[in-house]
């Protein structure tokens, strides 16, 4: 099957949530081929960005760049990545599409940004940018959250399939021997918090749990710039070394303010590692202790309970994650979806 995967970028230039999840649809459809914004030669004007109508214009440059690719090589099946696609919905090509939903606007705007200059555009502005890709497609939510969101607030209907990890990538390792090829000199309880260190990723959070447990250190993977009391930074850790950092901690601290369906809490919990994480995302729905625990305020002292909660008995998360968060799960469920969308669109 000839399966292309419309998205801004790939995983060799940017290293985020969608791109890994383009990269992982190959397990699905080994022959993809990628269209993104850098395959168009185009590039965005300052101005757009000002505006908030860069998704907009990049989103039109692949659409019109897909089109020629089309005309000298014919696919079975169009994905998006989000409103990578939206050009298509008002050029049709003859191929089934499937537009996938990896967060909505307005979701996105409500859970982060009420208060920034960002929130109006949106809130607002992308909304009706989402309405439009999801017109003549198949549309897909990475979590039943999203799923929610899409119906209640656009009158989207939408399949759920959600995203999964490679548990032969990421598996448990002894935990003392993590932190001594890290180089982490602490035998004491360590947490991991993995992402960007502002509000939305609850990182105000983060330092204050830190400052006020003595015997708790932090690992902190991320690309900012940051220090603190009782933390441990590495910045700009590739993808292939999260393993070995997820396992050298205890838990994940994930008091994130919005997620749709985060790869983070998965791959810690594929390496045994359970998770303090707040109710977004997969853990609106998820109710399995195995996993960790879910908290439901943003207050210090319930995060620092969950820590003690978790921190005193054994629970093996890995078990959550294989039986319902597979890589294979994940294909397979992409497979049968093409499949039957590519047998329905040849009976017309």
């Amino acid at each position: 099957m000839r399966v292309a995967v419309l998205s801004y970028h790939g995983f060799e230039r940017v290293k985020g949530g969608t791109e890994l999840f383009t990269e992982q649809l190959r397990r699905a459809f080994p022959d993809l081929v990628t269209i993104t914004f850098e395959d168009s030669g185009r590039r965005s004007l300052p101005v757009l960005d000002r505006l908030n109508l860069k998704e907009a214009w990049m989103g039109a440059s692949i659409g019109r760049h897909f089109r020629k690719v089309a005309k000298n090589d014919d696919f079975d099946l169009i994905l998006c990545n989000s409103t990578a696609g939206w050009w298509l919905s008002l050029f049709r090509p003859r191929a089934p599409m499937v537009n996938v939903f990896h967060y909505t606007s307005i979701g996105f705007a409500e859970g982060t940004l009420r208060g920034t200059p960002g929130f109006l555009p949106t809130r607002y502005l992308m909304p009706l940018l989402e309405k439009l890709t999801s017109f003549s497609k198949h549309n897909v939510a990475v979590s039943p959250k999203v799923q929610r969101e899409l119906a209640d607030r656009y009158g989207i209907r939408s399949q759920v399939i959600v995203n999964g990890v490679d548990v032969e990538r990421f598996s448990p390792r002894e935990r003392q021997e993590a932190r001594r090829v890290l180089g982490i000199e602490h035998d004491g309880p360590l947490a991991i918090f993995v992402g960007r260190a502002d509000h939305t990723k609850g990182f105000d959070l983060v330092r204050e749990i830190a400052s006020r447990r003595e015997d708790l250190r932090v690992l902190c993977v991320t690309s900012s710039e940051v220090e603190g009391r009782n933390l441990i930074v590495r910045r700009n850790v590739p993808h292939d070394h999260m393993p070995l950092h997820y396992c050298a901690a205890d838990l994940l601290l994930f008091p994130t303010h919005y997620e749709a369906c985060s790869y983070t809490p998965f791959e810690a919990m594929a390496c045994d590692v359970p998770v303090v994480t707040s109710r977004t995302g997969i853990f609106e729905d998820l109710e399995d202790d195995r996993a960790g625990v879910v908290v439901t305020t943003f207050e210090v002292e319930d995060y620092l309970s969950a820590i003690d909660d978790v921190l005193a008995r054994e629970r093996h998360p890995r078990a959550v994650v294989t039986e319902r968060f597979s890589l294979e799960r994940f294909a397979e469920q992409y497979r049968e979806m093409a499949e039957r969308l590519v047998k329905e669109r040849s009976k017309r």
